[in-house]
């Protein structure tokens, strides 16, 4: 996990944050660390979480790109509230009965995107917290997406909506690291 200033805050400033209210399940949140270092997207962690970050399947998941992203843990939902608060972000809680489609909700530069525990989503203080709730629409009748594949989803269309996906590599790029390495 990269450095962070005095503060709590990753060096440099990402154009979305995530954040994961106490994850419970090591291998999600390894999944989704890996994903918001790879879209150049900061990470919140509200504590406690299920698991120690040694935990070999949520290190399994994250591969090396852990090491790679930008991660800040915080000791509580009251702890983290009070610092994105003080920072300015908006809070936007994706939960299955947000009142909003992700689709339809317009994301800002600094917003942060919280999702909660796959078992038992937030508690009644965060939800009531929340600057914004959205929901990916589905299917009727069936209950919700995986944690990850719900944060690429919100976090993909925040990024679209802001122009916040990094640039693109060329080929040419892959083809001068392969012939230098």
């Amino acid at each position: 996990m990269t450095a962070t200033d005095e503060a709590g805050s990753p060096r440099g400033r990402a154009p979305l944050r995530l954040a994961l209210y106490q994850p419970d399940i090591p291998q999600n949140t390894g999944t989704m660390i890996r994903m918001a270092a790879c879209l150049g997207v900061a990470v919140d962690i509200v504590e406690p979480a299920a698991f120690d970050v040694s935990d070999r399947h949520f290190r399994r998941s994250g591969m090396d790109y852990i090491e790679r992203a930008a991660v800040t843990r915080h000791i509580s939902f009251a702890a983290f509230d009070r610092w994105r608060r003080e920072a300015g972000h908006r809070l936007i809680l994706a939960e299955t009965d947000g009142r909003t489609r992700h689709l339809d909700l317009a994301f800002s530069p600094g917003d942060i995107v919280m999702l909660g525990r796959e078992s038992a989503g937030v508690a009644p203080e965060v939800y009531a917290a929340a600057d914004a709730t959205v929901h990916v629409p589905m299917q009727t009748g069936l209950r919700s997406l995986n944690v990850a594949i719900a944060a690429a989803l919100v976090l993909g269309e925040a990024l679209r909506q802001i122009g916040g996906f990094p640039a693109p590599v060329l080929a040419e790029d892959h083809e001068q690291k392969d012939q230098s390495g």
